[in-house]
């Protein structure tokens, strides 16, 4: 029988009451997890009520109830609203610490592999490749899409049951120390850094701190943790990884590297053939040769998984694009690379080499459709500058804005004679321009940050 969360896990949070306590069979009874949205909430799961910056959950209590809440979990000032209530009601000093504190007992109720993933660029997507390989002979536990934060986290765990084999715990970070507070909830038993890149400026000032933040996972790794170290990345191989276990990769600093990738070459499409281990040929069925890395670091974590290269082979060539992250759409008329689910200047030089590729083969247009790429802080006019000048090297045919960041970029171009640079404030202008713009056979790529919510711009074209 699979075993889940159950209201006795919970009567355990430290300083915690119920009003309506549950007694019997009910405190051992099963419950399907835990909702923080009463939206999405399904019958037999915990409401958590958790105040946000837009919302407060304890707002909508009556609605779980409604939505066959099993049980609720509110902040201690809010008590005197639910004496009246039948369902079971969980009273903390703090529901997002105790969400944090609950977490993390319930975890370590679990003597599986968790292996945590951070990085700058491409944690969804190597999170992704590799539960797509472990899965074909464990059962696998991982971040559902990339609630990647410290909601999500914690989140992600308590879906944990008796029936997992392994974790895939991704972690996301905007501000110094967070790594480490995910992996104090976490207790990782292997870590993974997919590279260092310059994203979330503004809270890190500089590169080197977005290192400092990132190797956190490293170092709260356990004597017998697992590294997975990225020797492609300058900023890793400093790390000696002494009294850990290590497992190397790499593309271009192969002496180093145990498990060793080589690029043959990029197909019409923008897909690359490589070779894992002077063994196998894969090829991938998604764009970049960014996506040949994270395909590298998945293919280490599977071969310390037990898996052979030519397992791995097999299936990673079945692998498919992520939601909005490379996602090839053809329109019937346009080819558009749907790479809008987040940016920052390194992701969008990945992106622009395989747009550059790809127009090359088919001799066609290549159309920039560009929204801010934000939190970069001070450095925010100059990187949007430098990604401006940057598109004029791939001889673009047109170059599309949505943002202030962006648009002060554009008329810096403009002010240099450049005139194929329009920009926008709203998706539904620049949407109808953009569709007056194209036309038959151009190939649009289509970026920015997840605020942006670029991916709007397709409902035009």
């Amino acid at each position: 029988m699979i075993k889940y969360i159950t209201l006795a896990d919970l009567k355990k949070i430290p300083g915690s009451y119920f009003i309506n306590p549950p007694s019997g069979p009910e405190l051992k009874r099963s419950l399907r997890g835990i909702s923080i949205d009463t939206r999405s909430l399904k019958t037999n799961q915990v409401f958590w009520a958790l105040k946000g910056p837009r919302f407060d959950g304890h707002d909508f209590i009556i609605n779980a109830l409604k939505s066959g809440s099993a049980a609720i979990v509110i902040n201690k000032s809010h008590a005197h609203r639910v004496s009246a209530m039948g369902a079971p009601v969980l009273v903390v000093r703090d529901s997002l610490k105790a969400l944090h504190k609950f977490a993390a007992m319930y975890r370590r109720k679990f003597k599986i592999p968790v292996l945590a993933i951070t990085g700058t660029n491409g944690k969804t997507t190597t999170k992704e490749m590799i539960a797509w390989i472990l899965q074909q002979k464990f059962n696998v536990h991982r971040t559902w899409g990339n609630h990647n934060n410290h909601i999500g986290v914690p989140l992600t765990l308590l879906a944990l049951n008796s029936s997992h084999d392994a974790s895939i715990v991704e972690m996301g970070t905007n501000h110094p120390g967070e790594i480490a507070m995910l992996c104090a909830i976490t207790k990782p038993t292997a870590g993974l850094i997919t590279n260092i890149g310059r994203g979330h400026l503004e809270y890190f000032s500089d590169i080197e701190g977005v290192a400092r933040e990132k190797m956190d996972l490293f170092r709260c790794l356990g004597s017998r943790g697992v590294i997975f170290l990225n020797c492609d990345d300058p900023r890793l191989p400093s790390f000696s990884g002494r009294k850990k276990t290590l497992w190397s990769y790499g593309l271009t600093n192969i002496k180093k590297a145990k498990v060793k990738g080589r690029l043959l070459g990029l197909n019409p499409d923008g897909t690359a053939v490589w070779q894992l281990n002077e063994k196998v040929k894969i090829n991938m069925g998604v764009p970049g040769i960014h996506n040949v890395q994270n395909a590298l670091a998945a293919s280490a974590v599977a071969l310390h998984f037990g898996f052979s290269e030519n397992e791995i082979k097999d299936i990673l060539e079945s692998f498919t694009a992520y939601d909005k992250r490379m996602q090839i759409v053809n329109n019937g008329q346009n080819l558009i690379i749907n790479d809008s689910y987040n940016a920052n200047p390194d992701s969008f030089l990945a992106a622009l080499a395989t747009l550059e590729h790809i127009a090359k083969q088919k001799n066609s247009r290549k159309i920039i459709v560009i929204g801010d790429m934000l939190e970069l802080g001070l450095t925010s006019e100059a990187l949007h500058q430098e990604l401006m000048f940057n598109l004029l090297e791939y001889n673009v045919n047109g170059i599309f804005t949505l943002g202030p960041a962006t648009a002060l970029g554009a008329e810096l171009l403009r002010e240099r004679g450049y005139q194929k640079i329009y920009s926008f404030s709203s998706h539904e202008d620049l949407g109808t321009a953009l569709s007056k713009f194209i036309g038959p056979d151009d190939i649009i790529l289509l970026k920015g940050s997840r605020g942006m919510q670029m991916e709007k711009v397709l409902a035009f074209i």
